[in-house]
């Protein structure tokens, strides 16, 4: 099962999201109920690993936090960017807690992804890219922003991949200490 830690957002902020998710034809859209937060993206995982994995992120204490989303960019080469995402406020306890679950993680063995951490929130796969469309969207939605919004949990996800695009279920929640 492809699996990652992350966190999900509020339904308010998915019908702000949403609102920006147009006027690039070239661009497929993440539907709202998949829209998260990713930590710490392990990829396979088995049952075994999944139950290692939960045991885990139930022994990780971390503060509470609150989160807002500010801007848009892409990831990938300039003229040709694959991901088109939504900036996530990055403030020192959701860095922290990245860092706990990756290091954690690493220790017992699993491999996450080794880019370097930069908190976003995917809403859009570039299939092409019209480099003057893609300007003018950034450009547009520049001043974006949502309203803040209280992290109290994360979440181990699943991802199964259908011919129309994956979908992302929560498979258990851990919560936060209250801050």
């Amino acid at each position: 099962m492809r699996t990652f830690l992350g966190i999900s957002v509020p339904e308010e902020v998915k019908e702000r999201l949403t609102s920006i998710c147009f006027g690039l034809p070239d661009v497929r859209w993440v539907p709202k109920e998949n829209f998260h937060v990713t930590l710490v993206f392990l990829g396979e995982q088995s049952n075994e690993q999944l139950d290692v994995i939960s045991e885990f992120c139930s022994t990780v204490s971390s503060p509470s936090f609150r989160l807002n989303l500010k801007s848009v960019g892409t990831f990938g080469k300039q003229k040709s960017p694959s991901i088109l995402f939504a900036g996530v406020s990055a403030p020192p306890e959701l860095l922290q807690l990245q860092k706990t679950l990756d290091g954690g993680l690493r220790r017992l063995g699993f491999a996450p992804d080794r880019q370097d951490y930069h908190p976003h929130l995917t809403i859009g796969r570039f299939k092409n890219t019209n480099g003057t469309r893609v300007l003018a969207y950034l450009e547009e939605f520049s001043d974006f922003s949502s309203s803040e919004f209280p992290v109290s949990e994360f979440h181990i996800y699943s991802s199964k991949t259908f011919s129309d695009g994956p979908i992302y279920s929560i498979e258990e929640s851990f919560s936060l200490l209250p801050s």
